[in-house]
């Protein structure tokens, strides 16, 4: 077996016969080396010009042509029919399986999948009558025909969302592909294994097969696949909520196709970079991104892209509020869909409908883009459209006043949750409105069963997206729990996750989601004496539900809107670092009002003072408090605790305090610092000096 017959590069490309050598320039990327040729040579006579063709088809197919390899594919069939030459019927089969493999990847992409899965059968029938043949060097080739088409119907099975039996081809391609020792055939095996898992929510798994074809991708460097690669990692990071570590891998993948000139793929990252965008709560350069994505799209004139892009904005939009436009934008992607008989696709377009027009209150409009989508389900065993079709009904359901539609919704969202999860996103949809529903029951009833049943859903939600290392999602979760901890009335716990969220979210550079749970807290600050009052006279659940405007934030995730920042950046007010024994060694006062002068006296350092044993000897300290309409800010580096007190946003204070913390650590004042924590006695002029340098640069330069 030689090296290319092994998915291996050859030490020179002109040394393969030149369809080899197209081949594996295709499979670089170098798709303007490999249309030079194919336009270029001579025409051949019978069948070997076929065999030209279904390159041709391989080179469209990457392009994302797809309607043209159809096209080429149903030309080589009849040629294949009417061809007279007596080189027998065996290499008529194999140009014809060849043809097949190229074709069923077209229609895969078109979501074409029924007529799909009827070429890969025909495809298999075709495979099984070589098998019975001896072995020869062209029988090996036969191997590789027949793993393409086992991986095909894998993909198949995908797109239909039959994950098991997507797993179960693609395990049978795999193992053929081992025994060729094919290198190519294994890591394309090896992304859909990755792919696969994905959809399922593995997202480990999905991760550690996407890692094995990356490490053969290069070694084989295979550009084409590799940008591929990279734009589904950076996937797999969204949805961990990893998004700088996602933006990196689309923009890994958009050098890549720029410099192949790739522009089909060019805008599929560029897409992708969008959606990280959305994520990160960035709309506007979200926005930026996909309308490059569409205006190249429309240049190249591919419908299905064209359509993907113009729903993925009208769903930003819905998000955005301009609720209108993305109506628009949302029925110009149906159209589309329904001109190419597209039925996953016209599912997906019908779904965001039914989403935006019940956001609009045009529940008659709703009704009916179901009775489209149900229509679609019975035409179609798909479970991913199954799935689609009764979340949808569930929706306009609940958006009825009458208690028969609402039971009958909570009823059907409660058996989407329970099931083996299809598709992550329908899920969580599906959750967030269940508890929803629940929430609305126990604001009116106040039965603690509801709460104990709300508080198990949320618990549900809070392990998804742990399981899914969904970030976004464990951030808002957090906040969730939160929330409902405060209608139990344990308000340390409730400041617990929330810091525990803001945490996550800087972390996870979740900036917007970060500034308003952070706002929540400081919020939460402020209501401590209602709380307190609340608790005294045992408030029903109702009151407490309402105080803790858990309404609110339900809806918002479930409707997944724009968050607005609209607070002001905090004021500074005051500066203190305080020794473990209490005593002030720094302060830096802001204002110099007299009234302040008396506060700081009476007010500040007693609160401080209060707060200095928990601070050092109890672990997960609260690190803020608030004093009249100041809050106070506390973050503690043994032996020294650093206390900011301002006016404003506690987000952009606490940034403020660790960039100071930052600043002074490393610096050459820290080690007097410490001494000066542990002593208790005052710093030098030369080191007082320098601390008004830093401080003067991050406090009090705008």
């Amino acid at each position: 077996m030689n090296r290319e017959e092994q998915g291996e590069l050859p030490v020179s490309l002109e040394q393969l016969e030149p369809l080899d050598h197209v081949d594996q320039l295709i499979l670089q990327g170098k798709l303007e080396e490999a249309i030079e040729i194919i336009e270029g040579r001579e025409m051949e006579e019978g069948l070997g010009e076929l065999r030209w063709r279904i390159v041709e088809c391989r080179y469209c197919n990457i392009r994302g042509e797809f309607e043209q390899v159809i096209e080429i594919v149903e030309e080589i069939k009849k040629e294949l029919e009417v061809s007279v030459e007596q080189k027998g019927e065996q290499t008529r089969k194999r140009i014809r399986i060849d043809a097949l493999n190229e074709q069923v990847w077209a229609l895969l992409l078109l979501a074409r999948l029924e007529e799909g899965m009827e070429k890969v059968e025909e495809g298999i029938e075709l495979i099984e009558e070589l098998d019975e043949l001896e072995e020869t060097e062209e029988t090996y080739k036969d191997k590789e025909r027949k793993t393409k088409l086992l991986l095909n119907k894998g993909r198949l099975y995908w797109g239909i969302g039959e994950s098991d039996q997507a797993l179960n081809f693609c395990e049978k391609s795999l193992t053929l592909s081992m025994e060729l020792e094919n290198k190519q055939l294994i890591a394309t095996c090896h992304y859909l294994f990755g792919v696969i898992c994905d959809m399922k929510g593995e997202l480990g798994q999905a991760l550690n097969y996407y890692e094995k074809c990356l490490v053969i991708f290069e070694e084989l460097g295979n550009k084409q696949f590799l940008g591929g690669l990279f734009n589904n990692l950076g996937k797999i990071y969204v949805r961990k909520g990893a998004l700088d570590q996602a933006l990196e891998y689309n923009e890994k993948s958009l050098a890549i196709y720029e410099k192949l000139g790739n522009k089909q793929y060019i805008t599929y990252s560029l897409h992708n970079i969008g959606i990280i965008y959305r994520q990160k709560g960035e709309l506007g350069q979200a926005l930026e991104k996909l309308k490059r994505s569409l205006v190249l799209r429309e240049k190249i004139g591919n419908k299905q892209t064209i359509a993907i892009s113009l729903n993925s904005i009208g769903v930003l939009y819905q998000e955005l509020g301009a609720l209108e436009k993305a109506l628009d934008l949302l029925k110009q992607s149906l159209i589309i869909r329904e001109e190419m008989s597209n039925n996953l696709d016209l599912a997906y377009s019908l779904f965001s409908l039914i989403g935006v027009t019940i956001d609009l209150e045009d529940i008659k409009q709703a009704k009916e883009y179901l009775s489209d989508l149900q229509q679609i389900n019975e035409q179609e065993e798909n479970k991913r459209i199954d799935l689609q079709s009764r979340l949808a009904k569930a929706l306009v359901l609940k958006t009825s006043k009458r208690r028969k539609n609402l039971t009958r919704a909570e009823e059907i969202l409660e058996e989407i949750v329970e099931e083996e999860i299809i598709e992550h996103d329908l899920t969580v949809h599906a959750l967030l409105n269940l508890s929803e529903l629940l929430l609305e029951e126990l604001r009116f009833t106040g039965d603690e069963e509801i709460l104990e049943e709300l508080k198990e859903k949320v618990d549900r939600l809070f392990k998804i997206a742990k399981e899914q290392q969904s970030y976004s999602l464990l951030t808002e979760s957090y906040w969730l729990k939160a929330q409902l901890a405060l209608v139990r009335l344990d308000l340390k716990e409730a400041r617990n996750l929330l810091s525990q969220a803001q945490e996550i979210a800087e972390e996870r550079g979740l900036e917007k989601l970060a500034r308003k749970i952070s706002s929540e807290h400081d919020y939460l600050l402020h209501q401590l004496a209602q709380w307190e009052e609340l608790i005294a006279k045992d408030a029903s659940i109702a009151e407490r539900v309402k105080v803790a405007n858990l309404e609110e934030l339900m809806g918002w995730m479930a409707r997944k809107r724009e968050i607005i920042i609209d607070e002001p950046e905090d004021e500074p007010i005051m500066l203190l670092l305080v020794a473990e024994s209490g005593l002030p060694i720094y302060s830096k006062q802001f204002s110099k009002t007299e009234e302040l002068q008396d506060m700081l006296i009476s007010g500040f350092l007693t609160s401080i003072n209060s707060f200095v044993q928990e601070a050092f000897h109890v672990t997960g300290m609260i690190r803020r408090i608030t004093h009249d309409e100041y809050t106070l800010s506390f973050n503690l580096i043994e032996p020294i605790l650093f206390c900011y007190v301002y006016e404003g946003q506690s987000y952009t204070a606490m940034k403020k305090l660790e960039k100071l913390i930052i600043e002074v650590q490393t610096s050459e004042v820290w080690s007097a610092l410490e001494e000066v924590g542990k002593k208790g006695y005052g710093l030098k002029s030369g080191e007082i000096a320098h601390m008004e340098g830093v401080i003067e640069g991050i406090f009090q330069t705008n």
